[in-house]
């Protein structure tokens, strides 16, 4: 923890100094090329979901204006780091227009090929002497750079915390660092549900409405009867979803309590996630094709899965339900329907916090407020890119309207669904810089005991504590 202490001084330090001194849709929310260099830098920043301050609205209030840095404002462009511009082609040009920026004025750097390369690789260019005035960060790994040196609070671009009180309060915890100050702000509530073939529920459980669908499978126990009568009524053809990856990540999303608390690891409802994939696989409830590969996609297309557990990332044309149609004029383009599905969840999303390089202090400032303050330009975006955005009045002024017609769901207004989901999420106090280690190695040890790898459940779990214990040895255990 020598490290962290370090980190802790040199907060403490800005915060003296006063004035004086100066998250791109997720492709890839697994992470699973984790380092060691990532792993220890996680390590180092451990205590930020339990260490963080208590403090009313008016003391966070003077801690974010006395947190701030000053920041040079003479660059000649504003430089946004990311891995994908599945989200930032969309949101530039936007930006541009309605700001009256020239296109030539803001740039986004690729750094890595997916949000696991980008925690590492990000580390890398920051020490060099390349331009980077915005980062995206994603909610697995956000930590290790809200805590370090990488980034300043947003109070630094005059942006206050109370402008969030219309954000999805959970997306506000994530982008606060273990000293309550805000460093990051998410232009997206990336809340999920679940997408289901409409003349397949028809055929196989009798529903013929999403409303129908939310009473079949509106809790683990429902959907697991669901997951049955579709088994049984299409002789074993048809599976409830499409993998276990999908609904893994609705069940960590609604955990009680971070994975490491008190230092030591907390298993909450992970061991229950154990027994429902082992029975989802034992029964061919779920396909068993590898989520994000080519035959995860088909499977929407030819009958063997109900549906998918999406994002509202998910759920844009080109995006993923797209593919699984198999594209506009695709074997089942538009018989997808949307319900919330067991529970409520989130599952990616991504974060804009501002470089402590940042020489384009204005401009960086305009883009975050942009999209993550201005209700307008914040509904603006959803209303052209599809995305469901942090802001309870743009979206709900949306849903009121009626307006929003998703051709990949048949019509139907994705908002409409995402919007109580959201609302629902609850994450403050459960994020932390453990966490993307931490689920790859649950979720190999749940891969070994579904393939059989691992004979019992009581095995996957010894394994998943000692794959943990051995990147944490100085974690406690019970």
């Amino acid at each position: 923890m020598k490290n962290f202490k370090k980190k802790i001084a040199l907060l403490a330090a800005l915060a003296c100094a006063g004035t004086m001194l100066a998250g791109c849709n997720s492709d890839d929310t697994t992470s699973d090329d984790a380092s060691a260099d990532a792993t220890t830098a996680a390590a180092d920043n451990s205590g930020a979901a339990e260490e963080t301050t208590t403090m009313n609205a008016e003391e966070q209030a003077a801690a974010n204006e006395a947190a701030a840095v000053e920041l040079a404002d003479d660059g000649d462009k504003l430089t946004i780091l990311c891995w994908t511009g599945a989200d930032l082609d969309n949101m530039i040009p936007l930006f541009c227009e309605e700001k009256g920026y020239s296109a030539d004025q803001v740039t986004w750097v690729q750094v890595g090929t997916s949000g696991g390369e980008a925690r590492e690789q990000y580390q890398q260019y920051l020490a060099g002497d390349e331009d980077a005035d915005i980062l995206i960060l994603e909610a697995d790994w956000i930590l290790g750079y809200l805590n370090d040196q990488y980034t300043v609070p947003l109070s630094s671009l005059g942006i206050d915390a109370s402008a969030y009180s219309e954000a999805y309060p959970y997306t506000v915890a994530i982008g606060t660092d273990e000293n309550g100050i805000l460093r990051g702000a998410s232009w997206q509530a990336a809340a999920g549900g679940y997408v289901y073939r409409t003349d397949l529920a028809e055929q196989y459980l009798g529903v013929t409405s999403p409303e129908q669908m939310q009473e079949k499978i509106g809790d683990w126990d429902k959907f697991q009867e669901a997951a049955k009568t579709v088994s049984e009524a299409s002789g074993g053809k048809t599976a409830m979803t499409a993998t276990l990856g999908g609904m893994w990540q609705v069940y960590q999303a609604n955990r009680t309590q971070p994975w490491v608390k008190d230092n030591k690891l907390v298993l909450d409802n992970a061991e229950n996630f154990l027994d429902i994939a082992k029975t989802f696989r034992d029964n061919k409830y779920e396909t068993g094709v590898t989520q994000w590969s080519d035959a995860w996609f088909a499977v929407g297309q030819d009958d063997s899965t109900m549906g998918y557990f999406f994002s509202t990332w998910c759920l844009a044309k080109g995006a993923q339900l797209e593919q699984a149609e198999g594209g506009e004029g695709g074997a089942t383009y538009g018989k997808y329907n949307i319900c919330v599905g067991p529970s409520n969840y989130f599952w990616g999303g991504s974060w804009l916090a501002p470089s402590a390089k940042c020489d384009n202090k204005t401009m960086a400032a305009d883009f975050i407020n942009f999209f993550t303050t201005n209700k307008d330009t914040m509904q603006k975006y959803a209303e052209k890119s599809g995305d469901f955005v942090n802001n309870k009045a743009a979206m709900q002024a949306i849903v009121d309207a009626g307006s929003n017609s998703n051709a990949l769901l048949g019509g139907q207004d994705q908002f409409a669904v995402l919007i109580d989901a959201a609302a629902g999420i609850n994450m403050d106090g459960l994020i932390t810089a453990y966490d993307s280690s931490i689920k790859d190695s649950f979720n190999n040890a749940v891969t070994k005991y579904v393939d059989g790898e691992y004979a019992t459940k009581e095995d996957a779990l010894n394994g998943f504590q000692d794959d943990v214990a051995t990147k944490y040895p100085d974690l406690n255990w019970d």
